[in-house]
């Protein structure tokens, strides 16, 4: 009896404990939790596979800031190393003040693999202006004079016949908030027939799906979950994949001590009635 009544007492230190551990270990070595793919996330990689490395283009918009970067920033690492593999060259650009520090990170560890900036990729910077700005890059994505490392955009190799969006061979947006892919659809997709998915953070995922059944979006990547079934789709479990099985198990412990405590409940509340 006096077992049973420890248990609806365990010391908190010990839940720490255990999840640390819970969450360290897939981290460390990740377990391959099994993981669907939604159909939401296969038709940005099914469009990706059929661009053409010598003629397209793509555009990234990252427009979250590092409060966001754990459940969206891995959905842009995961679509570049697409992008990467396939000899596909892209722009990023952002509307939001923090994004190009995001973008930043990417480019650096491709410069350290041997990609050339400005000719494989690019990272144009911010521009301000939330809504009004997407559709004037839009309709001149040179009214970004320099790009973030100050050098001419215009001079750019992978700029070169860039003068309009409809130039881009597929527009991915990630967004945390405003401006984000609804803005994008108003001022772009739908006035402009662009073709463009989104990532989104995962408490965006309900607004933003129904734009994905209306054909307005034609993908959408679901948080961190929707970066560890890129992963998948790749055949390279990655960073998120880890991520994914860490949140996994320390689902299973919370779940456990809920289980834990209160069956110890319920047995003590039995015994004392006998």
């Amino acid at each position: 009896m006096n077992w049973f009544s420890k248990l609806q007492r365990i010391d908190p230190r010990i839940v720490y404990v255990l999840m640390f551990v819970a969450l360290s270990i897939p981290l460390i070595m990740p377990l391959g939790i099994p993981l669907s793919i939604s159909p939401l996330t296969r038709p940005i990689f099914d469009i990706i596979e059929g661009l053409d490395p010598a003629t397209d283009v793509v555009l990234l918009s990252l427009d979250y800031s590092p409060a966001a970067a754990a459940d969206i920033h891995p959905q842009a690492v995961v679509v570049v190393d697409h992008l990467t593999k396939r000899g596909i060259r892209w722009v990023g650009v952002s509307f939001w003040p923090e994004g190009p520090m995001m973008i930043e990170q990417i480019t650096k560890a491709l410069e350290a693999r041997g990609g050339r900036y400005g000719t494989d990729f690019a990272n144009l910077g911010f521009k301000t202006g939330g809504e009004n700005a997407i559709a004037a890059f839009a309709n001149n994505p040179l009214v970004i004079t320099k790009d973030f490392i100050g050098n001419d955009t215009a001079n750019l190799p992978i700029m070169q016949g860039i003068t309009h969006i409809r130039d881009f061979g597929y527009v991915i947006g990630f967004a945390a908030g405003d401006p984000g892919f609804a803005a994008w659809i108003r001022q772009v997709v739908d006035p402009m027939g662009v073709k463009m998915a989104s990532g989104v953070v995962t408490v965006s995922v309900p607004h933003a799906v129904p734009f994905v059944h209306s054909g307005q979006l034609q993908g959408l990547l679901q948080g961190l979950r929707g970066a560890a079934e890129y992963e998948l789709l790749m055949e390279a479990p990655g960073r998120a994949t880890a991520m994914m099985d860490a949140q996994s198990m320390g689902h299973l412990v919370v779940i456990a001590f809920i289980l834990i405590g209160n069956a110890a409940y319920l047995v003590t509340k039995f015994v004392k009635k006998d």
